[in-house]
C-alpha cells in the first residue's frame, strides 16, 4: 500500500497545483508546499472579485486575505462557506469575528479533502479510495485594531497548517500580517503578507498590495498585485455594482466580476452550465453576486455566490452564508 500511485498524476498535481487564476500554466505547478493555501476559501465575495480585494473586504471576508480588514467590524459575525474546486476536491470553512473593546478578535477553521479518485498500487491493481485519506486544513487566530477614527487598521494572525497526503504528513505554524489605510471615503490602500515562516519550500507565502476606489455608493473598483513565492507577480482587478436599496426596500443585491491574467486552459466540452453561458473556453474571469437583508432586530443576513470558469478543467464555485448580530 505504501507504493500507491494516484492514477490521475497525484491528484493532477493537486488539481493543477490548485490552479488559481493568478498563475500561468508555467507558474501553477510551482515549488511551494501546501498549495491549497492559494485557494480563496471562506469568501465567495473575494473569489467573485477574481481573488482580489485586499484593500476592500472587511469582517470575516477579510480573514483569509488581509487580517487588518476585521478591525472595522462593529458587530459579531459568523461565516460558513463551501467551495467546490476540481477533481472532487472541496473545502468547508467557518469563521467568526468579535469586537472586544477597541480591538477585534477573529477565528477561522478550514478543512479540504478529495473523494472518488482512481488509486492503484505499483502493480496497477485498483485500491479502495476510502482507505486513502488526503486531508488539508488550517486554523487561524487573529487580533486586529483600528486607529485614528478607523482610518488605519492593523492585524496579526497565527495559523496552524495541516497537509496530510496519505503517505506524508506535515504540520506547520505560520503567521499573517496586514495593514489597511483609508485615505478618504473613496480611496483605500492595503498591504498583507500570509503564511510567513522559515521555509518557503514547505509553505507557499503570499504578499498582496492593492487599492480600492469607490466611485459612488453603487460602483467600486479594486486592484491587487499578488506575489506568490513560487510564481511571478500578477495584477488583477475586481468590480462590484450595487443595486440601490431604494429599489428593493428589503435589502441589497450586489453583482461582481474580476479578472487576473492566466493561461488558456483549453475548451470545456462537458460542463453544460459553462456551455449555456458561453464560458466553455474562458479562463481568468470570475463572476458572483451577493444578497444582503435589511437590518432587522439588530441582525443582518447575507448570501454570496461565485463561479470561476477554468476552461477544460471545468469551474470552481463557492457559496458563503454570513450572519451579523
Amino acid at each position: 500500500m505504501k507504493n500507491i500511485i494516484l492514477k490521475k498524476m497525484i491528484l493532477p498535481a493537486l488539481a493543477l497545483s490548485l490552479a488559481l487564476p493568478a498563475y500561468s500554466a508555467e507558474d501553477s505547478l510551482g515549488t511551494g508546499g501546501s498549495a491549497f493555501l492559494k485557494i480563496p476559501a471562506g469568501s465567495a465575495r473575494v473569489q467573485g472579485l477574481g481573488n482580489n480585494g485586499v484593500s476592500l473586504v472587511e469582517g470575516t471576508d477579510a480573514i483569509n486575505i488581509n487580517p487588518a480588514g476585521i478591525a472595522v467590524s462593529q458587530m459579531r459575525e459568523f461565516n460558513f462557506s463551501y467551495i467546490s474546486w476540481f477533481q472532487g476536491y472541496s473545502g468547508k470553512y467557518i469563521s467568526y469575528v468579535e469586537p472586544i473593546g477597541q480591538s477585534v478578535v477573529g477565528f477561522n477553521l478550514s478543512y479540504f479533502n478529495i473523494e472518488g479518485f482512481d488509486a492503484r498500487d505499483s502493480g496497477g491493481i485498483q485500491q479502495y479510495s476510502d482507505d486513502i485519506k488526503v486531508r488539508h486544513g488550517y486554523a487561524s487566530l487573529i487580533l486586529a485594531k483600528s486607529f485614528f477614527l478607523e482610518r488605519l487598521s492593523l492585524g496579526l494572525g497565527i495559523k496552524g497548517v495541516l497537509e496530510d497526503n496519505y503517505t506524508t504528513q506535515k504540520k506547520n505554524i505560520v503567521y499573517d500580517a496586514g495593514a489597511l489605510l483609508k485615505l478618504s471615503r473613496k480611496l483605500s490602500v492595503a498591504w498583507a503578507s500570509q503564511n510567513m515562516s522559515g521555509s518557503k519550500e514547505e509553505i507557499v507565502q503570499i504578499t498582496r498590495f492593492g487599492f480600492t476606489w469607490k466611485f459612488n455608493p453603487f460602483l467600486t473598483l479594486t486592484l491587487d498585485q499578488k506575489k506568490y513565492t513560487d510564481a511571478e507577480s500578477k495584477v488583477g482587478f475586481g468590480i462590484e455594482f450595487n443595486l440601490p436599496e431604494e429599489l428593493l426596500q428589503v435589502g441589497k443585491i450586489t453583482f461582481r466580476t474580476g479578472y487576473t491574467d492566466t493561461a488558456n486552459y483549453g475548451k470545456n466540452y462537458d460542463d453544460k452550465t459553462l456551455d449555456k453561458l458561453g464560458l466553455s473556453d474562458t479562463s481568468g474571469w470570475s463572476f458572483g453576486f451577493g444578497i444582503y437583508s435589511a437590518q432587522a432586530f439588530g441582525n443582518i443576513y447575507s448570501l454570496d455566490y461565485s463561479m470561476v470558469p477554468f476552461g477544460a478543467l471545468g469551474k470552481s464555485t463557492q457559496m458563503t452564508l454570513k450572519f451579523q448580530f
